[in-house]
């Protein structure tokens, strides 16, 4: 049986990265590009980042093994002419090359995208930026905590009566990749049509705020800017604080009862619930005193919000969060589960789409399961995961026998 074709079949990637890179590298891949890893001697820097996990060959990144597996590895010194040559040479046949700050600075970026777009005018160069390019701090240095801080997530993360806090993946560093990964596909149609390539910015501080969601639209529609509550906040700027985060008889969900907005589909949401705790004999005026979520919501005092959440605390303490799930689906309740790690790999919803796929990887003694099925395409499936490549692996098959002596 002759195996689908990917979507990106005969896409090459050329990858020098840190974790922004990698990401963009291995979305590229999963769709089924060649993407090919440009490594100094003995690996680049990620491969050593923390926390490591224990392999046959001693420790490696765990970050870097979940984002660099199904791809393959060159080792150039990029700084000697014959390293310049041969990134020529890779070039001449590449579609995209994705690199990021952390592993290279904006000049020997701009150094580096000259020679490929002599070698091959028709290459889509990715580079991603804490900022961008264009601005006065273009050359600033940055972390994932500097950069969600100035996205607008640390802002709106925690509690108001002390610090914002981070969220503890690196997610704008992460998102940066995703988007990169994006941006560069829509530049690499235009060069199919064109013939031209194209430089591909990326301001990782702009990714993060694509990923406030409604936030961004508080001040435009309210007049008022969302600040953070942690459990109990003024959901969408409101002026009142509502409970969002409810802990069950054995975790916690996240639900919006009452106020926020949502329309017609909170309304139906708050109605299946007060009917529900009605059958377990939570019957308080409280719940029916007000239109929770019409248009009155926000002239209803914060003594009543608070009352009406002490009693829907009580009843969502007596059950549990599978309990709580169950019902919801069936019943169209607006909640869901905060999950933890192992919670998220047992969800069953996750398992019967077929989210995760197993890595074997005997030459570092590792049998793993990894989230690796994020789009189900039907014509050109997602690759499933494979070993990713030690440093050097591919250098011999990828570079002609001349150039390979120099290079070495």
């Amino acid at each position: 049986m002759t195996q689908a074709k990917t979507a990106l079949d005969g896409l090459r990637v050329l990858e020098i990265s840190a974790l922004s890179g990698a990401v963009a590298g291995r979305v590229l891949a999963d769709l089924g590009a060649e993407v090919i890893k440009i490594e100094p001697e003995g690996g680049e820097p990620f491969r050593r980042a923390l926390p490591c996990v224990p392999t046959l060959e001693g420790e490696e990144s765990a970050a870097w093994l979940a984002f660099n597996h199904g791809k393959k590895s060159v080792t150039l010194d990029l700084a000697s002419d014959a390293g310049l040559r041969g990134f020529a040479t890779l070039s001449a046949k590449a579609d995209i090359v994705v690199t990021d700050w952390e592993r290279m600075d904006l000049d020997e970026m701009d150094r580096l995208a000259k020679e490929a777009r002599k070698a091959n005018p028709a290459l889509v160069w990715t580079e991603i930026l804490p900022f961008g390019r264009g601005a006065p701090f273009e050359r600033y240095a940055a972390t994932d905590t500097t950069l969600q801080a100035l996205g607008g997530h640390l802002y709106l993360n925690g509690d108001v009566d002390r610090p914002p806090v981070r969220i503890s993946l690196p997610v704008g560093l992460i998102q940066g990749g995703a988007e990169a990964a994006s941006a560069a596909l829509m530049a690499y149609w235009h060069a199919l049509k064109t013939g031209v390539g194209q430089r591909v910015d990326i301001s990782v501080q702009e990714c993060i705020v694509w990923t406030l969601l409604n936030s961004t639209m508080a001040w435009q529609i309210l007049g008022l800017n969302e600040m953070r509550g942690g459990a109990i906040r003024k959901e969408r700027a409101n002026r009142f604080f509502t409970r969002l985060v409810w802990e069950t008889k054995d975790g916690f969900i996240f639900f919006g009862p009452v106020g926020g907005g949502g329309g017609a589909a909170r309304e139906k949401s708050y109605t299946a619930l007060v009917a529900w705790m009605a059958e377990d004999g939570f019957n308080d005026d409280i719940l029916t005193r007000h239109d929770w979520n019409g248009d009155g919501q926000f002239f209803i005092p914060q003594e009543d919000y608070d009352a009406v959440t002490e009693i829907i605390v009580r009843f969502i303490k007596t059950k549990t969060t599978d309990e709580l799930i169950e019902r919801a689906v069936r019943e169209r309740i607006l909640l869901a589960p905060i999950s933890s790690v192992q919670g998220v790999f047992e969800n069953p919803q996750f398992r019967a789409r077929g989210l995760f796929r197993a890595l074997e990887d005997a030459q570092r003694g590792l049998s793993v399961e990894l989230p690796a099925r994020w789009a189900n395409l039907s014509g050109t499936p997602l690759l499933p995961p494979r070993p990713a490549p030690k440093a050097g692996a591919d250098t011999s098959a990828l570079l002609s026998c001349e150039t390979e002596g120099s290079l070495l």
